[in-house]
């Protein structure tokens, strides 16, 4: 693997999202993927199962029990993997786990402002240490050291009742992500450790729902429930990685040889990508797809940004 074929995936929630862990025992019914911190996260079989049902859209082909017929589907089956009980080797992509970068949190200062903290910082830059965006890696680790570039000195706001310093941020290395992250412009908070969890479970959405009995328009026994959500506007970061030499034969190219190295790699997925996006120049490809759960009520709406594994 060479650092300049990682792709670095910069998601931005244009709607709240769930993607959930299941049913749980405590205040929240139905709560967010947690990483063993508490922070929510998106763990890397949710998000590849997406992008894999969002290919087979993308190609015009509708899931079978579920499934994708890889005959039809066969970049999809040899970027992503088969189906199961397919005896074809796995996919070419490593995606990683989403971990929130940054999220807005209430304030009474600002209205709100973009928040993450030490911890989520250094997932993040573990990530880039396999490659990808130099800039960003550079700009991560100043917010992490807490590098201030602000000409007036150090700047505190209010978040979630709380004053905590705002650091400057290179807003271009965002650009296009989305119109409330726009705020990034004001700055972002970088929280302790110790507060950083604590703080951010303040900016997450909790909505109560219920299923009505239609014939007494009262609410049916034992369906009130409660539903966790990441705020609108929440910015994760990921990376889809190659994983190669596999021997795969929906990755064929005309021959009998199977096997799909890193120069098969970045054909199947430049082939995938041009599909499903739009270039946004240095190699930037852009596009939306329905991650988690509560897609018919408008949750779960992300853009996906995928840098071209090209220095900018």
């Amino acid at each position: 693997m060479l650092s300049s074929d990682v792709r670095t995936l910069m998601v931005y929630a244009v709607t709240p999202l769930h993607v959930g862990s299941g049913r749980s025992g405590g205040v929240v019914d139905l709560p967010v993927q947690r990483d063993p911190f508490g922070y929510p996260v998106v763990y890397a079989s949710s998000f590849k199962g997406a992008l894999k049902s969002f290919c087979g859209e993308a190609y015009d082909l509708p899931l079978k029990d579920g499934r994708l017929d890889c005959e039809k589907a066969k970049v999809c089956c040899c970027l992503f993997g088969p189906e199961r009980g397919d005896e074809t080797g796995s996919g070419v992509v490593t995606v990683t786990d989403l971990i929130p970068l940054f999220v807005p949190v209430p304030s009474m200062d600002k209205g709100y402002v973009y928040v993450t903290s030490k911890y989520l910082l250094s997932r993040a830059l573990d990530f880039l240490e396999l490659g990808g965006d130099a800039e960003l890696k550079n700009e991560l680790t100043e917010l992490l050291n807490g590098v201030q570039k602000n000409s007036k000195g150090t700047v505190k706001v209010d978040v979630a009742g709380v004053n905590r310093p705002i650091c400057e941020v290179e807003v271009k290395l965002f650009n296009g992500l989305g119109v409330l992250a726009d705020k990034l412009k004001e700055g972002v908070v970088v929280l302790d450790d110790e507060e950083g969890s604590e703080i951010l479970e303040r900016a997450y959405v909790r909505v109560t729902r219920n299923s009505i009995d239609l014939t007494t328009k009262t609410v049916k026994e034992g369906a009130l429930w409660t539903e966790e959500y990441l705020p609108q506007g929440t910015i994760l970061m990921g990376a889809l990685i190659p994983s190669v030499p596999k021997d795969n034969k929906y990755c064929a190219e005309g021959s009998n040889n199977n096997v799909c190295d890193g120069a098969c790699f970045e054909r199947k997925l430049s082939e995938f990508l041009s599909k499903v996006s739009e270039g946004k120049g240095d190699g930037v490809k852009t596009f939306f797809i329905n991650l988690g759960g509560k897609e018919t009520v408008g949750k779960g709406i992300i853009k996906v940004v995928v840098n071209g594994g090209v220095k900018r």
